[in-house]
């Protein structure tokens, strides 16, 4: 019986060879459709090909049993991976991170000079302009200025940061009342996609669903990115703000120092000659 057995087992090689035992092709091992390992024939030598070539009997079992176990040891390593990839991933609450909450507005209003402006904060985005010029004096008209310039006019460039201030400070209420009300939209979506992450059945964590998770998650990142985008441009534009009122203010101390300096220099008889000539030099210093 035994030499029975092992006739078999030596003759199994040989049938593969000469093609009266053929394995059937081989498709999704593991998993379905797109998703499933497939194991490709085509990769190793046809175990045909090497009882149909010119070497030897001796020589053609070699290769056969060869290309055997090379087959073999692929479907291992396919099984193997296979087995990881349906692996479950436990204990997946220790992932979870405390979600950050958009704090409230609160602005007191004696007599409601800021009555729009807590809502506009809170998310009411269409109050923005009214909510800034109902809790801001206004500047007037600048029509007494005339023909003037804000090059040659302190004046007229002081008017002209009043426009500014209106128009980007209206702008950064409007982006801020809509990354409230985002954030608070977004709440249910994120909530579900945080229930899937932490999801402990099979169905939520096969391979494809882990890939969901992450485009999922990779999405959600790419909004909440762009809304941080918004407000980090808000705050570039106020500081660019800043820098022309800093800036106004040294070319005015800029023009009045060469008033002085010229008037100086014209009449120094009357003044003290070295802090004149300091002056004129622009190396004068205020006490």
């Amino acid at each position: 019986m035994k030499r029975k057995k092992l006739k078999w087992l030596l003759a199994v090689p040989l049938l593969l060879g000469l093609g009266l035992i053929a394995p059937p092709a081989a498709y999704a091992l593991f998993g379905v459709g797109d998703f499933a390992m497939v194991f490709d024939p085509e990769s190793y030598a046809s175990l045909g090909d090497i009882w149909s070539s010119g070497l030897t009997t001796q020589g053609k079992i070699i290769e056969t049993y060869e290309q055997t176990v090379a087959i073999v040891k692929n479907g291992v390593q396919m099984y193997t991976l296979g087995m990881q990839m349906a692996a479950r991933i436990q204990n997946k609450s220790i992932w979870e991170t405390a979600a950050f909450a958009v704090g409230n507005e609160i602005t007191r209003t004696h007599y409601n000079e800021t009555i729009n402006y807590g809502a506009v904060m809170n998310g009411d985005y269409l109050n923005a302009a009214n909510a800034w010029h109902q809790s801001t004096y206004n500047g007037g008209t600048g029509s007494y200025l005339g023909s003037s310039t804000a090059s040659n006019s302190y004046r007229m460039a002081n008017f002209a940061t009043l426009q500014m201030m209106d128009q980007t400070s209206q702008r950064c209420s409007e982006v801020l009342a809509n990354y409230k009300q985002t954030q608070d939209n977004n709440q249910v979506a994120e909530m579900g996609l945080k229930g899937d992450v932490f999801d402990q059945s099979d169905a939520k964590n096969s391979v494809v669903a882990a890939l969901n998770v992450l485009s999922g998650g990779h999405f959600q990142l790419q909004n909440q990115t762009k809304m941080n985008g918004n407000v980090q441009a808000c705050l570039a534009e106020q500081q660019t703000l800043a820098n022309k009122i800093q800036r106004d203010h040294l070319a005015v101390e800029q023009v009045y120092y060469s008033d002085i300096a010229t008037a100086r220099a014209t009449e120094s008889v009357q003044y003290d000659p070295t802090a004149t000539a300091a002056f004129v030099s622009g190396n004068y210093l205020e006490p």
